[in-house]
């Protein structure tokens, strides 16, 4: 085996194997998320391993190495499809945020991959894929085109799935996925143009650490416990208002739970996250997929919307939702709710800063608060 093919493989191995170990020691409250990047991890892993292998016996004489080169030529063929296809996996579920789609998606592959493993395994005596001649060479045979386009077009569909669906993503999603089809596209065209280049597991291992990065960098910004935002990314958004040069007007809201330090008292800690768990599953059902919400911080959340939408109509859907939830009487307490909010204005000097305005609604939060326990004590 040539230097050159050593280091393709080594690199790439070592790159997945330093994700998959670094990443099963970071929490992440989006569970399927992480089984599914741990599946492509996976199966990457397999495919470079068994490319590496079929690598490491080309040419070697002897008819058990003719014989095992086309079990792991095929074992190769069905790991490298289950990672293109695990992929776009994650590229729709990246997209959408929508476990119930991506698992139809999962059901429409796992059948697409049933198929393809049993074209592979017929191909075993039939080598209308590929055949090891005489001297246990790999060599392409007369569907070795369809095989490619295959293999390849999940990454095809993934770029597609962008352009379609751009709309669902955030500016940085369409980054890194382009990013990762072009990149992981170069390899697999220098494969197919120079013959065997080994190129296309670099890329795709270079591939996956960005998109590992950009998934740390994105979970770093979320509150663990309720999957909102947390106060980093809250930071960075009153930041981003503040420079803002552009003259646009957004409604700031605060929410504050009531009697939530009594649902730790009396019935313990577990219950008072499950509270707050079920305060951000209420807010997140109720905003925009361009609304901000983060946990502000304690029993506390905010709320960063356009000034264009009615934010009067945003709270009475909360509390609407509130009032549901506790009619269906499934927890041991009530969820309740004071508020406050006022309309911040970018690129305009009525305010000092900010930090000011936040005050300023934070303020308005807590009379509301008082009012509520003025009304409940008078009764």
């Amino acid at each position: 085996m040539q230097p050159y093919y050593l280091n393709a493989f080594f690199g790439a191995a070592l790159v997945v194997i330093f994700i998959f170990f670094d990443y099963i020691r970071k929490y992440n409250t989006d569970a399927f998320q992480r089984r599914l990047f741990l599946a492509v991890l996976a199966a990457t892993f397999a495919a470079v391993f068994f490319d590496f292998l079929n690598k490491a016996l080309s040419g070697m004489s002897g008819a058990p190495v003719h014989y095992g080169l086309y079990g792991i030529l095929s074992a190769f063929l069905v790991a490298q499809n289950l990672a293109f296809y695990l992929i776009l996996v994650f590229v729709d579920y990246f997209a959408h945020r929508d476990e119930k789609r991506a698992k139809k998606v999962l059901v429409i592959f796992a059948v697409l991959m049933a198929v393809y493993v049993v074209s592979v395994l017929i191909n075993l005596p039939l080598r209308y894929y590929f055949y090891i001649s005489s001297d246990n060479i790999y060599t392409p045979s007369k569907l070795y085109l369809l095989r490619l386009f295959i293999s390849y077009f999940p990454l095809v569909l993934s770029l597609a799935e962008v352009a379609v669906s751009a709309a669902q993503f955030k500016y940085s999603q369409i980054i890194s996925i382009v990013f990762f089809g072009i990149l992981t596209g170069i390899g697999a065209g220098l494969d197919i143009i120079l013959k065997d280049s080994c190129l296309i597991w670099p890329c795709f291992a270079a591939s996956l650490l960005y998109f590992y990065f950009f998934i740390v960098q994105s979970d770093s910004k979320l509150d663990s416990l309720t999957g909102l935002g947390n106060r980093l990314s809250f930071n960075e958004c009153i930041e981003r208002l503040s420079r803002s040069g552009v003259k646009e007007s957004y409604s700031v809201v605060i929410i504050d739970m009531d009697h939530f330090k009594k649902i730790n008292d009396t019935l313990g800690h577990l219950e008072g996250d499950n509270a707050l768990r079920d305060m951000a599953l209420i807010i997140k059902s109720c905003i925009r997929e361009t609304d901000f919400a983060a946990r502000y911080g304690g029993d506390e959340f905010v709320l960063v919307i356009k000034s264009e939408y009615n934010v009067e109509k945003l709270m009475a859907r909360i509390q609407q939702a509130i009032d549901n939830q506790n009619g269906m009487e499934k927890r041991p307490y009530k969820i309740e709710m004071s508020c406050g909010w006022d309309i911040f204005t970018t690129g305009s000097s009525s305010l000092v800063s900010i930090e000011g305005f936040l005050d300023h609604v934070d303020k308005l939060m807590y009379k509301n608060k008082m009012a509520k326990k003025a009304y409940e004590n008078s009764r």
